[in-house]
C-alpha cells in the first residue's frame, strides 16, 4: 500500500503544476474514459445474456398459456362462438412485444463490428462532455459538495510519503525489554520525570536502545534515555525495564 501511495505521489508531482482546471480536467478525463471501457466490454455481453434469460423465461411462460388459449378457443368455436376476445388479443400482443424487444437486443449485439464501432464512438463524444461539464461545475460553485471532495483528493495527493525511519542496534548496543509483571506497557516520556509528557508506550516483549546516558530525578528514579525500533527517542524509568 505504501509503495502504490509513492507511485501516486510522483505521478501527481508534475501535474500538480498544472493550472487548476486542467489538473480536474486530466483526471476526470482518465477516470470516465476508464469507466466507459470497462461498460464497453462488461455491460454488452451482460445485457445480450440477460436478453437470452429473459426470452426463455418468455417462452416458457406463454406456452402454457397459449396452450390454453388455443383449446378454448377451439371450444368456442366449436359452440358456435365466433371472434377473438379483447383480453386475448391483448396478452398475445404483449407477448409478441416483448419477445420483439428481446429479438432485437440479441441482434443488437450479433452485428458486433459494427454496433461496437459507433457506440465506442458515441461514449468516447458522451464521456468527454461530462468531463468537460463536470470540470466548469467543479470550477465556478467552490461551495458544491464535489468541489470539497476534489479539494480533500487534491491535499491527500499532495501529501509527499513520509518514510518509516527503523534503527538498527549496534554490536555494543544494550537492549532492553519491559518486565513481566507491567502487563500494560510502559512509557517513553520527553524527559527523565514522571511529570514530562508521555511520548510513547512499549508493550511486553518489544525491544528498545539503550543510548548510554541515565539521569537520576529528584525523587530518586533512575531514568534510561533510550530508542525505540521506529526511531523515537525519550527516558524510560529503569525500574520497569530490565537488560535482554
Amino acid at each position: 500500500m505504501e509503495s502504490i501511495l509513492k507511485q501516486l505521489f510522483w505521478i501527481w508531482s508534475p501535474i500538480s503544476a498544472l493550472p487548476e482546471w486542467l489538473r480536474i480536467f486530466l483526471v476526470l478525463f482518465v477516470l470516465l474514459h476508464f469507466v466507459r471501457l470497462i461498460l464497453l466490454y462488461v455491460v454488452p455481453p451482460l445485457l445480450n445474456l440477460t436478453a437470452h434469460l429473459l426470452k426463455k423465461m418468455l417462452f416458457l411462460i406463454s406456452y402454457p398459456f397459449m396452450a390454453f388459449i388455443c383449446t378454448m378457443q377451439r371450444r368456442r368455436r366449436e359452440a358456435g362462438e365466433a371472434g377473438i376476445p379483447v383480453w386475448i388479443e391483448f396478452i398475445e400482443g404483449m407477448f409478441a412485444l416483448f419477445e420483439g424487444f428481446f429479438n432485437k437486443i440479441i441482434q443488437l449485439f450479433t452485428k458486433r463490428k459494427r454496433n461496437r464501432t459507433r457506440l465506442k464512438r458515441w461514449t468516447f463524444y458522451s464521456a468527454t462532455t461530462l468531463v468537460i461539464l463536470l470540470t466548469a461545475a467543479i470550477i465556478s460553485n467552490p461551495n458544491k459538495w464535489y468541489t470539497e471532495k476534489w479539494k480533500k483528493a487534491e491535499a491527500w495527493l499532495n501529501q509527499e510519503p513520509v518514510p518509516v525511519q527503523t534503527t538498527v542496534a549496534s554490536p555494543n548496543q544494550k537492549e532492553f525489554i519491559l518486565n513481566k509483571q507491567y502487563k500494560e506497557g510502559g512509557n517513553i516520556r520527553e524527559a527523565p520525570t514522571l511529570t514530562a509528557a508521555r511520548l510513547y508506550t512499549i508493550t511486553n516483549g518489544e525491544i528498545i536502545h539503550f543510548l548510554n546516558e541515565e539521569q537520576v530525578d529528584s525523587k530518586g528514579i533512575k531514568w534510561l534515555k533510550v530508542e525505540t525500533a521506529n526511531g523515537v527517542e525519550g527516558w524510560i524509568s529503569a525500574l520497569i525495564v530490565r537488560e535482554k
